[in-house]
């Protein structure tokens, strides 16, 4: 009896007599249309399932919410939302990629360590190294501060990023 009702009628019978079999004959029919919404976008495979996911979540809600005395097409109100759901979905995603074969992990095991101390030597390197690294002040505002010259912070800068190449 469901494969004669259209939306309208399957809509009425979810929202108001809470019908679990309108509500499958829903996701089934609407199955593939959420496929093909997430292949437009073009998304990587590893994220499809995902995606489809929340495709269903959307027509759950599309269906909860939709109230046929506005005079639209419920087909249209549930592409609108999907459509807006997924592109807010996908500017969420990170640009980032994670590698399919993890091999490169295999046997590795982690150990604390002590937290990296620089050999600072000189009280130059002290101050650039609070200063500059630390508190994000700029060359001039150290060299206002002190009685180093710019050549002289450039040059310790230089130095203690060198420092941190070797210990790294």
């Amino acid at each position: 009896m469901l494969f004669v009702m259209n939306d309208y009628e399957l809509i009425y019978l979810i929202q108001s007599e809470h019908d679990e079999l309108a509500l499958n004959f829903m996701f089934a029919k609407y199955h593939k249309f959420i496929w093909k919404q997430v292949h437009l976008l073009s998304i990587e495979s590893k994220e499809r399932d995902d995606f489809h996911q929340e495709g269903i979540l959307m027509l759950h809600k599309a269906i909860k919410t939709f109230k046929s005395e506005k005079n639209k097409c419920f087909m249209r109100y549930f592409e609108l939302i999907l459509k807006r759901h997924f592109y807010q979905l996908k500017r969420s995603l990170p640009d980032y990629f994670l590698y399919e074969h993890t091999d490169f992990c295999k046997g590795v095991s982690y150990i604390e360590e002590e937290p990296l101390t620089l050999d600072l030597r000189s009280e130059l390197e002290q101050i650039v190294y609070e200063s500059y690294f630390k508190n994000r002040a700029s060359v001039l505002e150290i060299a206002q501060r002190t009685q180093y010259s710019k050549k002289q912070i450039y040059n310790s800068i230089y130095r203690i990023r060198e420092k941190y190449k070797i210990m790294i």
